[in-house]
């Protein structure tokens, strides 16, 4: 057998709850994305060979081969990858493609949600494992407070409108934060105020979601901006302010400033996010990329769309 996977990147738009008074913690609001990628091809192999990859790559299919009990016999080539430790969720894309790919090859018959646990993802949030199994527009429940290892259960989930496109800036910074510092953060600020996850959930629920199924970009990107300022209250104390980057906070002040839907910071960023219809995005683009040209602001752009498929198996 000879296969092909590639998997959407995924936007981290927010957190519902980090007080956990009501028996669950986190809870997740997300959307997929059709770039950047993460591809891999796989086959039926009498070694293992994993090119494209590195250590990190060898622990993380190592964790398969022993769960399963299967020999390491399979050849990977990984051809494109979503950029690491920048907001994007390649992490979790990564995972679970290795993953899908393993069990496929070696015949076995494995659930995302399992592929997941294994690889250790999905404890804060179950936007990059629902990115990878369906697409779209995302909200999770969080887990159960008192809970290990159980994959936040998806309690919404809408096709992303095929005319707005996403326009997000990644620029060049030194610090990242990820794995081990992630949690370490999140266990110095819970439990949070109430107040703060009360004004979240009633934006998404009153003003967010309406406007998504409405179609009602203006109010969408408003209420996009009005959740992420308030997710930042959260992280104040531990990153310096509502974004963790200064460039971070340039970025989407320019934004907001010029008639972009809506702006925040995906996840812990560097990234930074916004929205246009599709028959203004390259020209919002070429302003945003002027304005980081002009500022000294090193980084990438992309425009893309939503993934409202999520990844893509297919048998060569």
């Amino acid at each position: 057998m000879q296969l092909r996977i590639k998997t959407p990147a995924r936007l981290h738009l927010g957190i519902l709850d980090l007080t956990g008074d009501l028996g669950r913690i986190y809870g997740s609001i997300g959307v997929a994305v059709e770039e950047p990628n993460l591809v891999l091809e796989a086959k039926e192999s009498d070694s293992l060979n994993i090119s494209g990859g590195d250590d990190a790559v060898n622990s993380l299919a190592k964790k398969f081969f022993i769960h399963y009990k299967i020999e390491p016999e399979i050849e990977i080539n990984i051809t494109e990858r979503i950029p690491s430790h920048v907001g994007l969720g390649s992490g979790t894309q990564l995972s679970l493609a290795l993953g899908t790919a393993i069990t496929k090859i070696h015949g076995i018959d494995a659930g995302i949600n399992d592929l997941a646990r294994i690889a250790g993802r999905g404890s804060l949030s179950g936007i990059g494992i629902a990115a990878f199994e369906h697409g779209g527009f995302i909200v999770d429940a969080g887990r159960r407070v008192n809970s290990k290892g159980e994959v936040p259960p998806v309690i919404f989930r809408q096709p992303f409108p095929e005319d707005w496109e996403f326009i997000i800036a990644i620029p060049q910074t030194e610090k990242k934060v990820y794995g081990q510092q992630e949690k370490e953060a999140f266990r110095k600020i819970i439990p949070a105020p109430a107040g703060i996850s009360a004004d979240i959930c009633r934006l998404l629920q009153i003003k967010l979601l309406p406007a998504l199924i409405e179609k009602n970009i203006v109010e969408f990107g408003q209420s996009l901006t009005e959740i992420d300022r308030r997710v930042g209250l959260f992280f104040k104390d531990i990153q310096n302010g509502i974004y963790r980057e200064r460039v971070s906070k340039q970025l989407v002040e320019f934004m907001l400033n010029n008639g972009f839907h809506g702006a925040g910071q995906s996840s812990w960023g560097p990234s930074v996010y916004t929205l246009a219809e599709s028959k203004g995005a390259k020209e919002k683009e070429s302003a945003l990329r002027e304005f980081m040209e002009k500022n000294g602001i090193p980084g990438e752009i992309i425009t893309t769309k939503a993934s409202n498929t999520g990844a893509s198996i297919n048998i060569l």
